[in-house]
């Protein structure tokens, strides 16, 4: 039962990782939208 919560908490962490890893990828863009829009 431990492993499966280990395994568990793993795929979680990596997955957390992975999303802020695209956002922080995805502020240059979003910012430089941003300022297009608002000209």
């Amino acid at each position: 039962m431990r492993l499966i919560g280990l395994i568990t908490t793993a795929a979680l962490a990596a997955l957390a990782v992975s999303v802020t890893v695209e956002l922080v990828r995805a502020l240059p863009d979003i910012r430089r939208y941003a300022r297009m829009r608002a000209m």
